[in-house]
């Protein structure tokens, strides 16, 4: 009975519960799809899989007998198999620092000038750098931010020599993108990373810190493009 799919089901639903009552601190009192249906709402994982395991919930009560843990039904292996999957993805998730993070980070000070941050752009195929004052992060630059830096120093007929001899912090509006940037801790997991761009469509780029603070060096970075081999990681987990 110990391998059979029924004995492997109640497990992996077992550890699945147990998992996201610990993790998001909700109460033994509350109904199993309740607590999925509050779990969906802030995990990417359980939010995909959300109409399915609030099924396999029904299934739960449908193999084991009410007034113990006597299976009288079997389950087939694609559905064991399935949620076994999502109770590795709750219970013990891949973390972004040892799957897709890039460690090689370049950044740069407020005083660094534009034109030599260019130059890193365009040689590292870096999107996004952080900006650093103090030994703290106070903004980044992206693409879009250059490009509109230039539209408008062409708009204005000034010799855009001037505009990459300045430093970032006078040739760039660092504020503007305030709302593109996240700072996480090195524990983070790719489902919460991913609940971070599918909550903010603004975010494009999250840095990672030991503690998830603006004074620490970056110890990884992920962008938008990263989403597509997180969710594949997740996939094949």
């Amino acid at each position: 009975m110990a391998d059979s799919n029924a004995r492997r089901f109640i497990d992996a639903y077992n550890r699945l519960d147990k998992g996201m009552r610990d993790i998001y601190n909700i109460k033994p009192a509350i109904s199993f799809s309740d607590c999925v249906r509050k779990v969906a709402s802030v995990n990417s994982v359980i939010k995909k899989y959300e109409d399915d395991i609030i099924e396999y919930g029904r299934l739960r009560n449908a193999i084991v007998h009410r007034s113990g843990e006597e299976v009288i039904a079997e389950p087939n292996t694609a559905v064991v198999e399935k949620l076994e999957s999502i109770a590795r993805l709750i219970c013990t998730p891949p973390r972004v620092m040892d799957t897709v993070a890039n460690r090689s980070v370049y950044t740069c000070k407020t005083t660094t000038a534009l034109g030599e941050v260019l130059i890193q752009m365009f040689q590292t195929g870096y999107s996004v750098v952080p900006v650093y004052e103090a030994d703290s992060l106070v903004g980044v630059i992206n693409r879009k931010m250059v490009v509109e830096a230039i539209g408008a120093t062409i708009a204005a007929k000034i010799d855009l020599d001037d505009l990459v001899k300045m430093p970032v912090s006078e040739a760039l509006d660092l504020s503007s993108g305030s709302h593109s940037y996240e700072v996480v801790g090195s524990s983070i997991t790719i489902d919460n990373i991913l609940y971070l761009f599918q909550s903010n469509r603004r975010l494009s780029v999250v840095i990672i810190t030991k503690n998830g603070n603006y004074n620490e060096p970056p110890l990884g970075v992920v962008v938008t493009s990263d989403t597509i081999d997180m969710q594949t990681i997740l996939d094949n987990y």
